[in-house]
């Protein structure tokens, strides 16, 4: 028995006395763990008016101030260009054209085609004509000619370069779109279409959200901001906001409110955007978020306080007896032969690196096992199949392949042949130079055998000087004779075997399915028939089955 035998079948040694071994606990680095979670705990509650914290706050805040100012901007903008393609539509009426040229003498008739205009165009709240000179023939609300147009405003009115005009009427902020009114290319007149624009766009959930102020370069145009509650918009700041791309803040000195200022860009004019801003709420988040983390503090200490306790009797104690189980497991599976080392260091751990070294040491005796039985196996198995001399397949294989071939050549209607060789005066040679070079010749023959044929057929030995060979993809006898007559050449070169000059002959006999047989075993028995009557037709030649029909 090799040696691996005997490791298998060795008796196990005995089990030492099982001893309580006590080392370094885990309890220490719960309670250490404990009081760091403590100390984290308070630098986050020291950390939670940290600037940093603040400033993010602030930053949250600031982006809302811009979404919001830049929802509004939209909706002006919108409304705006709107506003300017329609004022050019309606400026190419022909009725308006002609009504315009003819006031003096038709007045009233002008007056009604803007009144109706005005109410069927939706949209608008007022529609204004003026004649060349900037003075208001018609107007439905809001202007009069007290109040003309600058002389610049009115030339690009009249020379349709789409011009937006922001004016404050009865208190109230309007854009308003110009468009000239042309009879044979030429201004007659102007029309002005109006839009107020309402607080409205600036409610919210809150109350401060419905507030706002606009402003221009020179002036404030429009607010409903509390003048108790917040402070007045600086023009000064207000200017610089209509020239900057970048938003600004403006906070009172010592409190936390203040006016956020946003650029506003309407159809190509600048103006200001005007928010309060109240940081209040940033402070007293700050508060509330340092109230929940201190309440939260206190219930992790707590929760790490029972935590310890329970790991302790439920975990640590029952560890500590698995320890010392663990130790004598690490002896027992400890093997020279497996070259398993046992642990030296072991007692020295606490209870789970103790436990994680015994583990390793029990898997990796028990790996080694497997492996080598799994070796064994697999050297069993190849040499059930194998014949050891010369490596090629045995009796039990020829017959598993050719039953595996002969069912494949049945299910896709193909063709095969077996060959049974036997080797020609090979005892006296065995009987007169011994059995060392009987088999090296026998090696010899092998490896000839296998470089005779093709790739894909298959030799084997079937005993003493008997082999056989299967060739799964030979459709023809013709071509079966043919590598039957080059492996009889093969053979029947000499060999010089450890200074002795020999030489051998080879027999062939061939069936080939299903000429021959549709059987397996009937087909094996043709093939051996046929080796046969090479043997007596002089032996050194090659026979199908075929050859015996036609002699009988």
């Amino acid at each position: 028995m090799d040696e691996a035998g005997e490791n298998l079948h060795t008796p196990p040694r005995a089990v030492p006395e099982m001893r309580i071994l006590r080392g370094r606990s885990l309890l220490f680095p719960i309670v250490g763990l404990l009081i760091l979670t403590v100390l984290v705990t308070m630098g986050v509650g020291y950390f939670i008016n940290h600037p940093f914290l603040s400033e993010s706050l602030h930053n949250k805040a600031k982006i809302e101030h811009e979404a919001r100012a830049a929802q509004i901007g939209f909706q002006i903008d919108h409304e705006a260009g709107g506003l300017m393609q329609l004022a050019h539509v309606v400026s190419r009426d022909g009725e308006l054209q002609e009504a315009l040229s003819v006031h003096a003498q038709d007045f009233n008739r002008l007056m009604r085609k803007v009144l109706f205009l005005s109410e069927t165009l939706q949209g608008l709240d007022h529609i204004s004509v003026m004649n060349t000179d900037g003075h208001t023939l018609f107007s439905t609300e809001g202007i009069d000619n007290e109040e003309p147009f600058s002389p610049d405003t009115l030339q690009k009115g009249l020379k349709g370069s789409g011009h937006l005009l922001a004016a404050i009427f009865n208190q109230r902020w309007s854009i308003m779109a110009m468009a000239p009114i042309l009879v044979q290319r030429k201004p007659v007149g102007l029309l002005v279409l109006g839009r107020w624009i309402h607080p409205d766009l600036a409610k919210g959930s809150a109350d401060t959200r419905s507030m706002m102020a606009i402003g221009g370069p020179d002036a404030l145009m429009s607010s409903t901001l509390d003048q108790t509650l917040w402070p007045t918009p600086d023009q000064e700041r207000v200017r610089l906001c209509t020239q900057e791309t970048t938003p600004a803040t403006h906070l009172l000195e010592g409190t936390d409110r203040g006016l956020y200022y946003s650029p506003l860009v309407i159809v190509g004019n600048r103006f200001c955007l005007i928010l309060p801003l109240d940081n209040g709420s940033i402070r007293q988040t700050l508060q509330d978020h340092g109230i929940r983390l201190a309440w939260s503090s206190l219930i992790i200490i707590l929760m790490i306080m029972a935590l310890g306790l329970t790991v302790h009797f439920l975990i640590l104690q029952p560890l500590n007896r698995l320890r010392s189980k663990a130790l004598i497991l690490v002896e027992v599976c400890s093997n020279e032969k497996l070259q398993i080392p046992q642990i030296v260091n072991a007692k020295k751990g606490n209870e789970i690196q103790i436990l994680d070294h015994a583990f390793e040491t029990a898997s990796t005796a028990i790996y080694s096992y497997i492996g080598e039985l799994h070796h064994q196996k697999e050297r069993f198995e190849d040499m059930a199949i194998r014949d050891p001399l010369t490596g090629l397949g045995n009796r039990r294989l020829f017959t598993q392949l050719v039953e595996k071939s002969l069912a494949v050549c049945q299910r896709y209607h193909r063709r095969m042949a077996v060959m049974y060789l036997d080797l020609d005066h090979f005892k006296p040679i065995n009987d007169t130079l011994g059995h060392d070079i009987g088999d090296l010749l026998l090696k010899e023959v092998s490896g000839r055998l296998k470089l005779a044929l093709r790739e894909s057929d298959v030799v084997f030995r079937l005993g003493g000087d008997e082999f056989a060979a299967l060739l799964p993809e030979c459709a023809e006898g013709e071509t079966a004779r043919m590598l039957g007559e080059r492996l009889i050449q093969e053979v029947a070169r000499p060999y010089l075997l450890k200074g002795h000059d020999c030489v051998i002959g080879v027999s062939v006999g061939i069936a080939i399915f299903p000429d021959h047989s549709a059987n397996l075993e009937l087909l094996l028995k043709h093939a051996d028939q046929a080796l046969y009557a090479a043997k007596d037709a002089g032996r050194g030649v090659c026979r199908l089955y075929d050859d015996l029909e036609v002699n009988e």
